[in-house]
């Protein structure tokens, strides 16, 4: 997450040139920053296309005016082709205060997750019955700690902050969720549940910022930005969509 990328030393890198920010940079381009790079062998559950084996994300580290998010671009890549990489990466000359990630070296995990309560209403008496079976020392909710699964994942159900979207394609087909990028990876309700296990001796009364998130993203108001794909499309087209408090 954040750092370098494995890009070809001889291919131009990537700018956003929306008038969104030219008050900001004194009308010159944007270099996109790179936000993660995943590896086929590390989460084959990637819809990655025939020869491709890297998904790379990139985004303008503004937020722009005529749809409240970050530009956001998504690359595949053949990793066996990338001879000679580029020595340096491009770094905007502005950007907007919590879209540049602090590099982190990710460490994939796999977990099981369950529909959040507004796409579970068949399962809405169950739910209850569990929760009022619970002894009051056990503070276990359905919500927090078995439906939907927070942070930066790929795939799953969607961690909305907000009401659920329907998202389609240009072609009217219905996308499906590619991986979100999150401000936090938990908060305090849902910590106990979804802090990974070699992390928990970290866990304590108090709740680091740093620690919830350390990429040291804020997207708005500790939003989020999903990404969705259409698979019926040639193209394969990824359409971006945030939400924050």
């Amino acid at each position: 997450m954040g750092g370098p990328l494995l890009w070809p030393a001889g291919e131009p890198w990537q700018f956003c040139e929306s008038s969104d920010h030219e008050d900001l940079s004194d009308s010159q381009p944007i270099a996109m920053v790179p936000i993660l790079q995943i590896y086929a062998r590390d989460v084959p559950e990637l819809p990655f296309p025939p020869g491709a084996d890297v998904c790379q994300v990139l985004w303008c580290p503004f937020v722009h005016e005529s749809d409240y998010r970050p530009v956001v671009g998504v690359l595949w890549r053949d990793s066996n082709v990338v001879a000679n990489i580029l020595g340096e990466i491009p770094q905007p000359v502005a950007s907007e205060e919590g879209y540049l990630p602090r590099p982190c070296v990710l460490s994939p995990e796999r977990v099981e997750e369950y529909p959040a309560w507004e796409t579970a209403a068949e399962l809405a008496k169950e739910i209850g019955e569990w929760e009022s079976s619970l002894d009051d020392s056990e503070e276990w909710s359905y919500q927090y700690h078995l439906s939907v699964a927070p942070g930066t994942k790929v795939g799953g159900w969607v961690d909305w902050v907000q009401s659920p979207e329907a998202v389609r394609c240009d072609h009217s087909h219905e996308m499906e969720h590619l991986l979100t990028i999150a401000s936090w990876e938990y908060d305090p309700g849902s910590a106990t549940r979804w802090v990974p296990l070699e992390e928990r001796h970290l866990l304590g009364s108090d709740f680091d910022p740093e620690r919830m998130g350390p990429a040291d993203i804020m997207i708005g108001d500790a939003g989020s930005a999903y990404l969705f794909i259409c698979r019926e499309c040639p193209d394969r087209p990824v359409v971006g969509v945030s939400q924050w408090s």
